[in-house]
Order: structure tokens, then C-alpha cells, then sequence
């Protein structure tokens, strides 16, 4: 028996094709996530109350100068911005347009800043003598988390090779 002179060759492995998959994929089936909860929550609600029902329980909720309703505000204003970027990182995907890689980093920086702004408003709003330096010790870290969050989507929508590959309409 002799052994051969070279090593067995290795069938190439195949070339990045624009496919949904891997970290693409992952972010795509979370913007999913972020854009069906909400709206299954108002679909559940009117299902339970009719229209009239939920839009008088939303509005009620909202309405009002007390803290707690001061309070909801401000929580939602991320929610909104998060869901705005999950929509659209849902339909940019889908259609494959290539607006995703400029368009979804952006909005998600519009969301680190409203997240930071909402949460120092709110503990502004709760606190009796306002935010201080109590706060910002708090909020930093979670802040600095969403941050470079956001600026690692944006590195990897501009320059990782699936968005690269995957977005080209």
C-alpha cells in the first residue's frame, strides 16, 4: 500500500450567493418578531373591544398630565422608532432592495437616540428633584449596549458580504 503524494483536494466551498441566511437571517426573523407583536397586541384589542373600544382605550390611556401617562409616552416613542425599523428592514428584505443597507442603520441610530432621550425624560419625570448624576450613572450602560449595537448593524450593513451580496435591487 502506498500513500499518495498529495492530500486529497477539498471540493471548494461554494460562493456566497445572495440568500437570506446566517446573522442576515437572524435580524431579519427578530424584525419580524418586532413588527408582529405590536400589531397582533391591536389586533387582539380590537378583537376584544371593536374599533370604538380600542381607539377609546388608547386614546384614554395617552391622554391626560399625570406621570403615568407622561410616563407611557415616553416609553413609547422608542417603541415606535423600533417598530418603524423593523418594518421596514421586513419590506426592504423581502423586495431586496438595496435602500436597506443605508436606509435600516439609520433608523436604527434615530432609535439609540430617541431610546436615550425617552429614558432620561422618563426618569426625569418620576424623579422628585429631576435626573442627576445618579441617572446617568444608571442609563449609561444600557445606553453605550444600544449603541454599539447600532454602530456594529451599521458596520455590518455596510461592509459585511451578505448584506453586500443579498441586497442588490
Amino acid at each position: 500500500m502506498t500513500m499518495p503524494s498529495q492530500p486529497p483536494q477539498r471540493a471548494a466551498a461554494p460562493a456566497l450567493g445572495p440568500r437570506l441566511g446566517g446573522a442576515l437571517a437572524v435580524i431579519f426573523w427578530c424584525a419580524c418578531g418586532i413588527t408582529a407583536l405590536p400589531l397582533a397586541g391591536l389586533f387582539s384589542l380590537v378583537a376584544g373591544l371593536g374599533v370604538a373600544g380600542a381607539k377609546s382605550a388608547l386614546f384614554d390611556s395617552f391622554a391626560g398630565a399625570g406621570v403615568g401617562q407622561q410616563v407611557l409616552r415616553l416609553g413609547l416613542v422608542p417603541q415606535l422608532v423600533l417598530f418603524a425599523w423593523a418594518a421596514s428592514l421586513v419590506v426592504l428584505t423581502v423586495a431586496k432592495s438595496s435602500l436597506a443597507r443605508s436606509v435600516s442603520p439609520w433608523i436604527l441610530v434615530a432609535w439609540v437616540l430617541a431610546s436615550a432621550y425617552s429614558q432620561f425624560a422618563i426618569r426625569d419625570a418620576i424623579s422628585p428633584d429631576g435626573a442627576d448624576l445618579g441617572a446617568f450613572a444608571a442609563l449609561m450602560p444600557g445606553l453605550l449596549l444600544q449603541a454599539a449595537s447600532a454602530a456594529a448593524f451599521f458596520g455590518y450593513f455596510r461592509e459585511g458580504a451578505r448584506p453586500l451580496a443579498y441586497y442588490r435591487r
